[in-house]
């Protein structure tokens, strides 16, 4: 695309065709002026040759005379070409001889008898400008003839020539200078201020402190200077409302985004304790039906009526027992593990080297609470023993918040579901977990906005709206990857997240 001219050249350009245009209509109604002129000087002259003619061919009739007064005319007139007398039939007189008797054009006579004299102009063999001129021959007042004068005008169009010559190098050099005078002009008054107000403005741009723009130039262009410091000044007092909005809105998105990553743990520490409590109920009942059964062997044992088969009843209730106890305090051990590990990372952000695959496993467990009040298949694939150094708390975080959208988002009550979370290593060197669900999928117009802030489906049922937006900010941010979402309605939703194995 060309480049636009600026407002100088704009405002030059116009002044210049302007006056180009002015300059050539006084250029030619200079040199129209001047032709009419000239042929109305040659005019007067045939007049005033036809008036002579007349006047002493009534006295004579004798062509003689004015073959003598048309030598005459040639001689003292040396543009005078030819000078002829038509009468009505033939030529009476003529400068060149050899025309003389000769017949006369039709009807010359009937033409001129109106009382205009012809006026045509041509050029000869020669290519010299030439005017022939015919006026009427009157006797006693009716036309007889006529009289032609054939005129040389190369001395007169070379006179117009160099007239129109002047005129145009004289508008050429006005115009020369009023472009100049009117650059300076238009340099002084309009082009220099708004330079000054331009730099103003690109001051305010890059941040640096504001100085008010002062001009002493015209009132217009004050006026527009005093809009300008106006504007800046109200900039400044808006950018400074908007600086506190935005670090207010800051301050309690962060706020929210806390509370919704405590809400979560709350919900973690409140399922998994509920977890425990069952394992933890099944060893105390063991260990109190333990104590009891111990009493009675004792009891058997003290009055020395015990026999083969009440020890034998009583080792089977404690290899029982124990066993019940044993396994019960092994799950609720992991579960502790688990969610212990899952809390502290969460809690902590700090990295560490970590499997990632047996990571998001152990996320799995500390989320079993939840999962198990469903119907859905987790499951996560991979090679085992892929280390990555990172931060486990947001992984975790993420992993969590994308079971749970699943969970809430992607699939009616009682409907059984299948989830995936593939884990491979890219040869570029980072590790691509692929998570995806075979829930209802999204819509496009919900898809467009799945990572916006406080964007939710669910506002009326308690979502708010952070949890997709806090896991693209923990991948984005927390551990410098990328997140993507493709998601078709009736074919479920897939997250493909990229981050680097050693995120340092």
């Amino acid at each position: 695309m060309s480049r636009k001219l600026s407002l100088q050249y704009r405002i030059l350009v116009l002044v210049v065709t302007v006056t180009v245009v002015m300059m050539s209509a006084v250029v030619w109604f200079d040199s129209y002026n001047l032709r009419q002129s000239v042929q109305e000087t040659y005019i007067s002259q045939l007049d005033g040759m036809t008036t002579a003619i007349n006047g002493r061919y009534e006295e004579s009739h004798n062509i003689e005379d004015v073959q003598q007064i048309f030598d005459y005319i040639q001689y003292k007139n040396a543009n005078v070409i030819e000078l002829t007398l038509y009468g009505a039939d033939k030529i009476l007189a003529s400068t060149n001889r050899e025309r003389v008797g000769t017949p006369s054009p039709r009807g010359l006579v009937s033409t001129l008898r109106s009382g205009k004299t012809i006026v045509e102009k041509f050029r000869g063999a020669d290519g010299i400008p030439q005017n022939r001129l015919v006026a009427p021959l009157k006797e006693d007042g009716a036309t007889v003839g006529a009289i032609e004068l054939l005129l040389d005008t190369s001395g007169k169009e070379e006179l117009v020539r160099q007239r129109t010559l002047l005129i145009v190098a004289a508008s050429f050099g006005i115009t020369l200078l009023l472009l100049a005078a009117l650059h300076a002009i238009i340099r002084r008054m309009l082009i220099r201020p708004l330079l000054i107000i331009r730099e103003a403005a690109l001051s305010v741009k890059e941040g640096t402190p504001y100085e008010p723009v002062e001009l002493g130039a015209s009132q217009e262009i004050n006026v527009v200077a005093e809009a300008f410091n106006e504007m800046v000044q109200n900039q400044e007092a808006r950018y400074n409302e908007l600086q506190q909005a935005l670090r207010t809105v800051q301050q309690a998105q962060k706020q929210l985004v806390e509370s919704e990553k405590m809400s979560a743990l709350g919900s973690l520490v409140a399922g998994v304790s509920h977890e425990i409590n069952t394992p933890l109920g099944i060893g105390v009942t063991a260990a109190s039906f333990m104590a009891e059964k111990a009493k009675e062997f004792e009891t058997v044992y003290r009055s020395n009526a015990m026999k083969r088969s009440d020890l034998e009843e009583f080792l089977k209730h404690v290899r029982e027992t124990t066993g019940m106890i044993q396994s019960n305090l092994s799950r609720a051990s992991e579960l502790v593990r688990s969610f212990k590990q899952v809390a502290v990372d969460r809690s902590v952000e700090m990295k560490r080297k970590f499997p990632v695959k047996e990571y998001v496993r152990e996320i799995l467990v500390s989320l079993h609470p939840q999962l198990k009040k469903t119907k859905h298949r987790v499951e996560v694939e991979g090679p085992d023993g892929l280390e990555i150094y990172s931060d486990p708390g947001a992984l975790s975080q993420i992993v969590t918040n994308l079971i749970m959208n699943s969970l809430i988002h992607a699939y009616e009550p009682d409907e059984e579901g299948r989830i995936t979370l593939d884990i491979r290593k890219e040869r570029d060197g980072r590790v691509t977990i692929r998570y995806a669900d075979d829930g209802k999928g999204m819509p496009p117009e919900v898809l467009e906005q799945i990572f916006h802030p406080f964007f939710t489906t669910k506002r009326g049922n308690g979502g708010t709206g952070l949890g997709m937006h806090i896991v693209y900010n923990l991948v984005t941010q927390s551990l410098g990857g990328t997140i993507r979402c493709e998601s078709t309605l009736g074919e479920g939703t897939r997250f493909t997240i990229q981050i680097p194995m050693n995120e340092r």
